[in-house]
């Protein structure tokens, strides 16, 4: 591979520490200064996109440095799995800072949030394209590092120190399990290739004995970064932060164990101890977090809980094997639960707005054949689409996609109960998502299926998911016994939520909020695997 394409690469990667750089020197408060760091973002993302072309017309390459046997000790590598994520991640970076350049013009201190902004975009990128253990592991633990300053950077705010603290405590948890592992890792079989799965096979022979304990403590560090089960304690504490903090969290930093996960499946796979953990843990999660989400009045706590329960499905789709099923939930995610958080502010009335208004319920009846033929519409498209099957976990993941389209239909309708003509409008508009999710899954299944992990033989059934969606509706039953739900919400407030704000808060360019406030009505119930599965 030529050099450009190398440089390519290495700028994708790389350019954001150079605007965290530019960022902290210089006279403080100029606006022309973080400019330049958000451009500098938006060309490391355009450098990221051009690796993913150079990728798909020339092949996978890579970037190493040191080493001895023609073994690297660092480098990055570029395959259709590591660009995809790279895009996402630099993408995500760039969209982040735009946004941050004008919510904190009035921020005393911005200089530290794009600087610590820049560090995770970089560790992350990292992470994704590392193509040793050595290198990964040491991009993991200052990825933690710089979001902990990314949360704390307004200590003068309610709750921030606080919550600066518990995240630092549990990502210290988590990055203690995955260091351990690393120096197993490392004692047993070297510094080793992460970017071959077959190199990380023979790592694992060579581990012999210890081999479940490197999959234990590689899945806590996966749950703990995704706030999942007792090590979720610190995530919803963050919604003190400013937004764009928050939307850099949620697109990039918790997503950050399904990365994990993915990238090291070959030696976490094959420990079925590890993987039922896994599942149980996040499964719990996603289940208990969907369900007091719907119970949040303020919008970014209950984008908190809906992260939770997302994270917790993507790890579950880890444990099972179905490893492409999780990146698509990855990705998408990534870009959805960003997009809501930069929008949270104007789901808050301002002064003189009436509240929002409740949602209309139609009839019954209507509802239930809005939700079967929305169901029937988009599980039938999506099955047209060739080799969506095919991927491990395909039949499943029907199975949610017409759960999913269901329950879109009934909540749907129940705000707009329309004509026939309408009627018509929603059932096409479920085809085209039930297509595109479709091609989507097919096309990067196509794409990335050769980079991606083989099941190992410790993961679980794919139709396990399943017990995922009855115990979701099982809780949703239990919340509607009052006793039950006042019990649930002590104890949330208990583990470290901060409260909700019942009052309309006001939301105006510049300002920061400690969180966003009530929308003037009650959230959605929304299903369990919503965002990027179906």
């Amino acid at each position: 591979m030529d050099v450009f394409t190398q440089w390519l690469l290495g700028a994708a990667v790389l350019m954001p520490i150079v605007g965290s750089v530019i960022a902290m020197v210089g006279a403080k408060g100029s606006n022309r200064r973080r400019r330049i760091v958000t451009e500098l973002g938006w060309m490391s993302a355009l450098f990221a996109f051009g690796t993913a072309v150079a990728v798909a017309l020339r092949g996978s390459f890579g970037i190493t440095l040191g080493g001895a046997h023609g073994h690297p000790f660092l480098g990055l590598w570029a395959d259709p799995l590591t660009v995809t994520l790279l895009v996402l991640i630099c993408g995500v970076g760039a969209v982040v800072q735009s946004y941050g350049l004008r919510y904190l013009q009035a921020d005393p201190k911005p200089e530290r949030f794009f600087a610590a902004a820049n560090v995770v975009v970089t560790a992350m990128a990292v992470v994704s394209t590392s193509i040793t253990v050595a290198g990964l592991v040491a991009a993991w633990v200052v990825a933690g590092i710089g979001f902990v300053v990314v949360v704390g950077a307004r200590p003068d705010l309610p709750g921030v120190r606080t919550s600066a603290r518990r995240t630092l405590g549990m990502f210290v948890l988590g990055d203690a399990a995955v260091v351990g592992a690393a120096v197993i890792i490392w004692l047993r079989a070297g510094n080793v290739d992460v970017a071959s799965s077959h190199a990380l096979r023979l790592a694992a022979g060579a581990i012999g004995g210890l081999s479940g304990a490197v999959a234990l403590l590689i899945v806590v560090a996966a749950l703990s970064r995704s706030a999942q089960g007792p090590f979720g304690r610190w995530l919803p504490g963050t919604v003190s932060a400013p937004t764009p903090a928050s939307a850099l969290l949620h697109a990039g930093v918790v997503n950050g164990g399904g990365i994990l996960l993915i990238r090291l499946g070959a030696l976490a796979g094959d420990s079925m101890f590890a993987m039922v953990v896994a599942f149980t843990v996040a499964a719990g999660t996603a289940i208990v977090a969907t369900a007091l989400m719907t119970r949040r009045p303020d919008v970014k706590g209950a984008l908190v809980f809906s992260t939770m329960g997302q994270m917790g499905f993507m790890i579950a789709e880890c444990a099972v094997g179905a490893y492409l099923a999780a990146l698509v939930h990855l990705v998408g995610h990534g870009m959805y639960k960003a997009t809501l958080f930069f929008g949270s502010g104007s789901q808050v009335p301002r002064l003189g707005e009436e509240p929002i208004a409740p949602a209309r319920v139609g009839s019954t009846l209507v509802r239930l054949l809005a939700a079967g033929a929305t169901a029937v519409a988009a599980v039938g498209v999506m099955t047209a689409i060739p080799g969506v099957l095919e991927h491990r976990g395909g039949a499943v993941l029907l199975v949610f996609t017409a759960a999913t389209a269901a329950a879109a239909g009934w909540a749907w309708w129940a705000r707009r109960p329309g004509s026939v003509g309408f009627a018509a409008a929603w059932v096409a508009s479920m085809l085209a998502a039930g297509a595109l999710y479709g091609l989507v899954l097919g096309g990067l299944g196509d794409w990335i299926g050769p980079a991606l992990p083989i099941a190992g033989i410790g993961t679980l059934s794919p139709w396990w998911l399943l017990t995922m969606g009855a115990g979701g509706l099982a809780i949703a039953g239990l919340l509607r016994v009052s006793s039950i739900r006042q019990r649930l919400v002590a104890s949330l407030i208990a583990a470290g939520a901060p409260p909700a704000i019942t009052g309309p808060q006001r939301s105006t360019p510049g300002s920061v909020d400690p969180w966003v406030g009530s929308r003037g009505g009650t959230v959605q119930t929304t299903a369990i695997w919503t965002e990027g599965v179906a």
